[in-house]
């Protein structure tokens, strides 16, 4: 579904990605480990169009979307739900879910945009209880469950997530992996960026290694969990 080929990206004369290769298949979750700092940002910025000072390739079902406008990738079928979650803290929580049905948003779509809402209402049930709630009023975990909800909005066949456990409770960042889990069951490709290697590689199908704007190693996200450096760097040995 997605081909990366050779991608670097430079913010100025400060260069993040060195061709950078990898492939997500269709109907996988894969995912990318590496420290903070890595470059693994850079990349899904990259790929939805948020970076653009990059070269190479960037193939979404053989098609280049490297440069293209956010938006027109968006139209495509991939959605992200970026770093720090980045909702609208002043809106409602039914608000926030409706923003991402935003490039779709007319009469004609009212049923698909109520019945995907009402998916997401399922997967998430406290942002049900929480509909008309302030979203800057959510807990870390739930504003995490909001920005997902709202990606899924999108009509996503390709979801990006980056950092989707970052400053949120154990109990909750469990949940969120099984919701993982439950997208990529229900026929959604995941890319997931994630510095919780340990959870990143049991939910993942295959999965890469950054460092420094580099991939150092890939492979099936199984054998990975095994392979010595990645126990001695990333999973406290």
């Amino acid at each position: 579904m997605l081909t990366i080929d050779s991608l670097s990206a430079s913010y100025g004369s400060i260069r993040v990605l060195k061709e950078v290769s990898l492939k997500v298949p269709a109907g996988k979750v894969v995912s990318i480990i590496g420290a903070n700092g890595a470059g693994k940002s850079t990349l899904l910025k990259s790929i939805s169009g948020l970076m653009k000072n990059s070269t190479g390739r960037i193939l979404y079902k053989d098609r280049n979307i490297a440069g293209m406008p956010a938006n027109r990738i968006v139209h495509l079928g991939i959605s992200q739900v970026p770093e720090g979650r980045q909702i609208f803290a002043h809106l409602t929580v039914r608000d926030n879910i409706n923003l991402g049905a935003y490039h779709y948003f007319k009469r004609s779509n009212r049923l698909e945009i109520k019945e995907r809402m009402a998916r997401v209402y399922e997967m998430f049930p406290i942002l049900e209880k929480r509909t008309k709630q302030i979203a800057g009023t959510l807990s870390g975990g739930e504003q995490q469950m909001l920005a997902i909800g709202r990606a899924l909005m999108g009509r996503p066949e390709l979801l990006l997530l980056d950092e989707p456990s970052m400053g949120i409770a154990p109990l909750i960042v469990r949940e969120i992996f099984n919701v993982v889990k439950q997208l990529n069951q229900s026929g959604t490709t995941v890319l997931l960026v994630e510095q919780n290697a340990r959870a990143a590689l049991k939910v993942a199908h295959h999965s890469y290694v950054i460092e420094r704007g580099e991939i150092v190693l890939e492979g099936l996200a199984a054998e990975l969990l095994d392979n010595p450096k990645v126990k001695e760097h990333y999973l406290g040995g």
